[in-house]
């Protein structure tokens, strides 16, 4: 084949063509330009098209004929638009610069690029939605010609949202042959069902698709099946680029890009994939136990609480029984018959309790009145409050309100102050108080006790803790309290923050504004 060349071409080149030519293309041997007028239609052309292109170009000929790597892409989506790593045939890849001048009209600049060249900004530039969004009808239809083509790079390509992946284009040769197919999940795509190394990458990338600076994340090499006999090696690339994020996977070239190490290395990632999947299977296995055990547990506590219920109801509408006793005894009944429904409350939250740590527990919201909570406090801690002859002192303001479950609302404020009784030497003072201001709603548990340093604050509301400190009257804790308070608190959507300082005594202030969707 004689080689297509048009001299003429370059007397059309502009200043500004000039100028880019020098700074931007690299330099690589096999440099063709083809120029084309505002429309696409080849005007001239230079250099040695044969050695990427089969047929040869015509004066007037729409350049999407001449060759169909370049549908939908000129003029150019953006401007100048590269392409990088285009493989045009099964030996050679280039690299295509795409610049619409002053004129208006048109330049493609194609250099050899067979070398392997890392991906990164050609793929932002072919999928950037922001500048897309804003060109006209004319260039909405070239972005989809342009996002089509994206198969041609031998890449397939995702973008990262919060509800799972979009596939960017269409699915290059090599997936096609796959045993894998995309899993969608409505809209979106679940990719971790196709490649499950996906789903460790990510545990990786995370923290770049978190950032805020533009950065990039290559993952190792695992392998998959075309058939039962044939495997191929794939690559991933995480891209964050003006706050998106985006995952390439491109399949490695047996001959130039494997060895034996890599090989063995996707052997042994593939090994261990298989034993987190086992690993994983196990772990639900133990989860559904778990599970059964606090059901079994939950109904077993229901008879016996029961019947201390009943037994209680008998005693009070007894008339004759009432005759015979004191009114403080009176109200120890009524107190035993109080405290166990609180306690079957209690049980009945225990399944639940146990989702909420799985994370898909939900509360149902009720008004809450901020007396009631406080009746309950004074009730759970009046013994430990006369023993150090503590004062608790309560407000509420009239404009507060709440909204929450009253249960694990009373069990996180007993949890509070309770804390506050056991770090406030004697003839302290603890204040329980429901403030509003503006908008603004909020709990305060403020004691006069020993305080806390900086260091324990840090640490204060990891879930549980077998390290506890003894209290000012040798008192003995759990290391549940607070991690349960956080919990609670959390399943809410309000917050808790702390104010200390060794020898000054303590705020903790529960923030009602800092209302998170719990739905």
């Amino acid at each position: 084949m004689t080689q297509v060349r048009n001299q003429n071409g370059l007397s059309d080149l502009s200043a500004s063509i000039v100028r880019y030519i020098l700074q931007e293309i690299p330099p690589y041997i096999g440099l063709v330009i083809l120029h084309t007028d505002e429309n696409g239609n080849i005007l001239n052309w230079f250099g040695p098209l044969d050695k990427y292109f089969e047929n040869s170009p015509a004066k007037g000929m729409p350049i999407s004929e001449f060759t169909d790597i370049l549908i939908g892409m000129v003029p150019p989506v953006i401007n100048p638009m590269v392409i990088s790593h285009v493989r045009v045939s099964e030996e050679i890849y280039v690299e295509i610069h795409i610049l619409n001048d002053e004129t208006n009209h048109n330049w493609v600049f194609i250099v050899d690029q067979t070398r392997q060249v890392e991906i990164i900004h050609p793929i932002i530039q072919l999928y950037n939605e922001e500048k897309l969004s804003k060109v006209t009808d004319q260039k909405q239809s070239n972005a989809r010609g342009t996002l089509s083509a994206l198969y041609l790079l031998d890449y397939l390509s995702f973008e990262k949202t919060l509800n799972g992946y979009r596939l960017l284009g269409t699915t290059p040769n090599w997936f096609k042959s796959l045993r894998n197919s995309l899993v969608y999940n409505g809209k979106y795509i679940d990719l971790t069902e196709t490649f499950p190394y996906i789903e460790v990458f990510q545990v990786e990338v995370d923290e770049l698709w978190n950032s805020k600076e533009d950065g990039k994340k290559v993952s190792g090499i695992w392998e998959e099946s075309k058939n039962l006999s044939e495997k191929i090696y794939l690559q991933a690339l995480a891209l964050r680029h003006e706050e998106r994020n985006y995952l390439l996977i491109k399949p490695l070239n047996k001959e130039t890009d494997l060895n034996d190490g890599f090989i063995q290395k996707a052997r042994e990632q593939k090994l261990t994939l298989d034993q987190l999947a086992s690993t994983e299977k196990k772990l639900k296995q133990l989860l559904g136990f778990k599970d059964q055990f606090v059901s079994i547990i939950s109904h077993d506590l229901r008879s016996p609480i029961g019947a201390v219920i009943g037994l209680a109801d008998l005693l009070l509408s007894d008339n004759e029984m009432i005759s015979k006793i004191s009114p403080s005894q009176f109200e120890l009944m009524a107190d035993i018959k109080s405290e166990m429904l609180r306690l079957l409350d209690y049980n009945d939250k225990l399944f639940q309790w146990s989702n909420l740590e799985l994370g898909n527990y939900k509360i149902t919201k009720n008004l809450i009145i901020p007396q009631r909570l406080i009746t309950y406090i004074e009730k759970m801690q009046a013994m430990k409050l006369k023993q150090k002859q503590i004062e608790l002192k309560t407000k509420i303001d009239p404009e507060f309100k709440m909204e929450g479950d009253e249960t694990l609302i009373g069990q996180a404020l007993n949890n509070l102050v309770g804390n506050s009784v056991k770090f406030t030497p004697e003839n302290g003072v603890i204040a329980l108080e429901f403030k509003t201001t503006g908008n603004s709603h909020k709990i305060q548990v403020k004691d006069t006790g020993i305080g806390i340093n900086r260091e324990t604050i840090d640490k204060l509301f990891t879930e549980f803790t077998r390290k506890t400190t003894v209290g000012t009257y040798g008192e003995k804790g759990t290391g549940l309290g607070l991690g349960i308070v956080k919990k609670i608190l959390d399943v809410h959507g309000f917050s808790i923050h702390v104010q200390s300082e060794p020898g000054e005594g303590s705020t903790f202030t529960i923030d009602l504004t800092d209302v998170k969707s719990t739905e």
